[in-house]
């Protein structure tokens, strides 16, 4: 709404005018200025400021970074996931776009009210299968629904990925996820009106030679009660407060972790001809002598020195120098 000038400035504008000290062309200029307008589609409100955005893009990579460790040792097999995109659109919009058939997994989150969907292509499905079935990863040439069988089996995946997901939240909001129903059609499914807002969460899934789509679909009036702490400030307040509970158990855990050990007694290189003739007795002269301290590699990464010698019956050695790192 434009400024409304009152009588005084009224008055002082007339005089200025008649005394010559303001032109009424610089007027016509002033109220000739160009405004500018943002286009504003009531059909396809935009609920989730960038703010908002910014924080879901921070809770779901480090999603990707849990459910990738997760699944991959489950399966024992390489698998990488990667965030593609984070877009806001209708529910009409967001089925349209998942081919059919499909595997749908409807699940809740408490103590939120509603429904959301994780949708999985197809093409990475039936490979995570074969996987857990023994086989080296093979999609089917023709897809199809999968059987109750294989979405029995497929849980086991969906599980995981929703301990991710709930691990992921922790610091905005503490949730607990509930598998609802699975379906091969999305078409069958209504979590909510057409036209209401949803945000998806695209990602790409690669199981060993596989590659294929993942989405996350979140309504906005699921998540419209948290909305307001969805911000990056409170994101990086909560990630700087540590439990000390949590971080002894961290530690005693660490302390169970066992790492290969190895002390590189020298190197030295050898003709295929020289390896062929090699026989018992045969002595292998190293780079290294006696005195000379060892590297000790923990891991692939040096990390000590040390000597060589004896303790008891046993050969030992004696660490003399840690070595730091840069």
């Amino acid at each position: 709404m434009k400024e409304i000038l009152s009588q005084e400035e009224i008055d002082a504008l007339l005089k200025a005018l008649s005394s010559g000290g303001v032109e009424a062309k610089d007027l016509e200029k002033e109220t000739k200025k160009e405004t500018t307008f943002k286009v504003y589609d009531f059909r396809r409100p935009e609920k989730f400021s960038k703010d908002q955005i910014r924080t879901f893009h921070m809770i779901f990579t480090t999603f990707v970074r849990l459910a990738s460790t997760s699944l991959a040792g489950f399966l024992r097999s390489r698998l990488q996931m990667s965030l593609i995109s984070i877009d806001q659109l209708t529910y009409d919009e967001f089925v349209r776009s998942v081919p059919n058939p499909t595997f749908v997994c409807v699940f809740s989150i408490h103590p939120l009210e509603g429904q959301c969907i994780l949708q999985i292509g197809l093409d990475v499905v039936f490979p995570m299968i074969d996987k857990l079935m023994g086989g080296i990863g093979d999609e089917f040439p023709n897809p199809r629904s999968i059987t109750e069988i294989e979405g029995r089996i497929i849980l086991e995946i969906v599980e995981r990925i929703m301990g991710a997901m709930k691990e992921s939240w922790m610091n905005i909001y503490n949730i607990d996820l509930r598998v609802e129903t699975l379906e091969s059609n999305l078409e069958f499914v209504r979590v909510v009106s057409g036209n209401d807002m949803v945000i998806l969460f695209s990602f790409e899934v690669e199981v060993g030679n596989k590659s294929g789509m993942m989405t996350i679909c979140i309504p906005y009036i699921v998540i419209e009660p948290i909305a307001q702490k969805l911000s990056a400030s409170l994101w990086f307040a909560s990630k700087k407060s540590y439990d000390p509970v949590v971080q002894e158990n961290l530690h005693k855990r660490l302390e169970k972790v066992s790492l290969p050990l190895i002390v590189q007694l020298g190197k030295t290189r050898l003709s295929m001809r020289e390896i062929l003739n090699l026989e018992v007795g045969d002595v292998i002269a190293l780079d290294k002598k006696m005195s000379d301290p060892l590297d000790v590699f923990i891991g692939k990464n040096l990390k000590m020195r040390g000597v060589s010698g004896r303790r008891g019956k046993r050969l030992a050695l004696r660490i003399t120098e840690l070595i730091e790192e840069e």
